[in-house]
């Protein structure tokens, strides 16, 4: 498989509404009662996907038994040789449900490590993507490798790294880990592709042009998938006709396209092809609407004379080389011929650009869109701003979609873009950055923020927790509601490691504990005492680290100074009844709630007082009037 494939779960996870007025809820996209996609591991639909259609490369065997040995494989290869795919796919063979399969992304602050180790968590799963690294960035993660190494050993992890291409030597300590991954033949990929997707085929395959070229595995996704449109487009078909059918879509669209424009002259053929490139696929009055609104859009004037002498619409659809069909909806005769005319028209007409934009922002927020129509026309305008030279009009777009006055329509869209923007693989990164800049904002509208924690409960809490719980936490703080809370901590819930990163950063000087209301209560919901005495896959809980401890001691002296005792009353009770329950933690228990309390002698007290509530809880009482005598004796002293 190659190197840059990355496989997605379709759909939006999340209600789309399509009916018409403004928004009345604007948690509405959150309400759907359901987390879509698991956030603590990579979705096991997109893994189950790639495993359908994985076709080992060479060199996957050797890779296997060092990273069972060793607990690290470095993999190396050509371009195209399937690495990241092989990564995926190791790691799933070691996986279970309680173990995390994550990706580790290199920071990008140049005064702290490129490999923030602590996101490794108990026997986590962990891939390193590094085949995009060079120079001096190199030499900076290939020092931190090691290090990297012992953390995975220390959490019971595995670890595989996709290494640059041409990678010198990594030296005799980490040169024994490596193995080289070669390229499996296209056409065993191309036929488990089709058996994946349920397409008959000759056995063996008949010559196809497509694979008289040296091929990229993503190429055989591309066009396996159009194999695939011919076949449900044009059921009569043969094999052979939709293999030629889907060859020509690959290899030869963009010089039809360019013809059929030129050809094309008058301002509304144009106007009604890139309404139907854009709409492709909608009913036959809203690529009316939209060519009639786009000519608008760009000052074109408007078609006169009396309306029974205008040429109907079947007439112009067909002029132009589509048709609608028995449903209405209307189609270009040849297959992926809208994509091609969408890449033309912004690449060759850039005048056109700003026109559209404009249109776009419009039309997405028109009533008589389906959910599925506007779903489609923003994520085909988003394809094409996918260039760091255009991706600001897509940050425009969604700030003014979430700014008030705004309707349900308008955040959908919004979201429609940050989701497809988090999917692409060469801007990713740029997009979850933009949304920690947007996270990062006092200003931060509720809208906006509404966005943002769509897109990280359904996108980033699955293949990137570490960013999403970063994110969730800046919003957080400053939204008025409690959704981003609540979307955090089950993004925290059962994973550890996570709730300790939290935990650093409700009580580290750095973040500034305690100067966000919202933190106390957020501190509250984490301070857990079933999952702090859970020792998880390890020999111990996370109460019995010194570290963990004292961060949970300065949590509750926050809580204790700053909240009144009817707010923490309910959770203490549940700490006590941890404690009178679970021997081995008591003393780790009771330890942290005196510590928090210890400047507050009526937090003492109240203490004290509620382990008499319960029989059960008496033996505590002891213990704690023991440890607030020894601790104010101390003081006294």
């Amino acid at each position: 498989m190659s190197d840059s494939f990355e496989a997605h779960a379709s759909g939006f996870h999340g209600g789309m509404h399509a009916g018409a007025g403004d928004i009345n809820n604007i948690y509405y996209l959150l309400q759907t009662g359901s987390f879509g996609t698991s956030p603590r591991r990579q979705p096991t639909d997109e893994l189950r996907w790639l495993r359908r259609r994985f076709v080992e490369p060479a060199g996957l065997g050797r890779a296997r038994d060092v990273l069972e040995t060793f607990r690290s494989v470095f993999l190396d290869g050509l371009p195209g040789s399937g690495r990241i795919a092989a990564a995926k796919m190791l790691l799933w063979e070691l996986g279970d449900d309680r173990r995390q399969i994550h990706e580790l992304v290199l920071q990008e602050n140049e005064n702290a490590p490129r490999i923030d180790r602590s996101h490794v968590g108990d026997g986590d799963l962990v891939w390193l993507d590094l085949s995009r690294v060079a120079g001096r960035q190199w030499d900076e993660v290939q020092n931190e490798l090691s290090p990297l190494r012992a953390t995975v050993h220390d959490h019971d992890a595995h670890l595989v790294v996709v290494l640059p291409d041409k990678t010198g030597s990594l030296g005799s300590a980490l040169d024994q880990y490596r193995i080289e991954i070669r390229r499996p033949a296209v056409d065993e990929v191309l036929a488990r592709y089709l058996l994946a997707e349920d397409i008959p085929r000759p056995v063996p395959l008949p010559p196809l042009c497509f694979l008289d070229t040296d091929r990229r595995m993503e190429e055989v996704d591309e066009y396996v998938g159009l194999i695939r449109r011919a076949r449900d487009e044009h059921r009569e078909g043969s094999f052979t006709t939709w293999c030629e059918e889907a060859f020509r879509a690959l290899a030869r669209q963009a010089r039809d396209v360019a013809e059929r424009v030129a050809e094309l002259t008058a301002g509304p053929q144009r106007g009604l092809l890139l309404a139907v490139a854009m709409l492709h696929g909608a009913h036959a009055d809203v690529i009316h609407q939209a060519g009639a609104s786009l000519l608008t859009a760009v000052a074109h004037p408007c078609e006169d004379g009396p309306l029974l002498e205008r040429v109907p619409l079947d007439q112009r659809l067909k002029e132009i080389g589509a048709e609608v069909d028995s449903s209405g909806s209307v189609h270009f005769e040849e297959l992926d011929y809208d994509a091609a005319l969408r890449s033309y028209f912004w690449a060759h007409m850039p005048e056109l650009r700003d026109a559209l934009q404009d249109w776009v922002k419009q039309t997405a927020d028109s009533p008589g869109l389906s959910a599925g129509e506007r779903r489609s026309l923003v994520e085909r305008f988003t394809e094409q701003c996918l260039n760091e030279r255009y991706r600001p009009t897509l940050v425009s777009l969604v700030e003014q979609w979430t700014t008030d006055p705004t309707t349900t329509r308008k955040i959908e869209a919004a979201a429609v873009v940050v989701q497809r923007g988090l999917r692409d693989e060469q801007q990713a990164r740029s997009f979850r950055r933009q949304i920690y800049d947007w996270a990062r904002t006092d200003s931060l509208s509720q809208r906006l923020a509404e966005v943002i924690i769509v897109a990280c409960r359904d996108e980033l809490m699955a293949r990137h927790p570490d960013e999403a719980l970063v994110r969730l936490h800046h919003v957080a703080r400053r939204e008025r509601g409690t959704r981003a809370r609540e979307t955090l901590i089950e993004l925290v819930s059962g994973a550890p490691r996570l709730r300790r990163q939290m935990l650093t950063r409700l009580t580290d000087p750095k973040f500034m504990p305690g100067r966000w209301h919202s933190d106390i209560d957020l501190f509250l919901q984490l301070a857990d005492p079933e999952a702090l005495t859970d020792p998880g896959r390890r020999d111990h809980a996370p109460i019995t680290e010194s570290t963990v401890r004292q961060q949970l001691i300065i949590g509750w002296s926050l809580v204790f100074s700053r909240r009144p005792h009817d707010v923490w009353t309910s959770t203490i009770r549940r700490w006590l009844h941890v404690a009178a329950e679970d021997e081995r933690n008591r003393h780790a228990l009771l330890d942290v709630l005196l510590g928090g309390g210890e400047a507050e002698a009526s937090v003492l007290a109240r203490l004290y007082a509620m382990t008499r509530e319960r029989e059960a809880w008496a033996p505590l009482g002891d213990l704690v009037i023991q440890d607030i005598n020894a601790a104010w004796g101390a003081r006294t002293a």
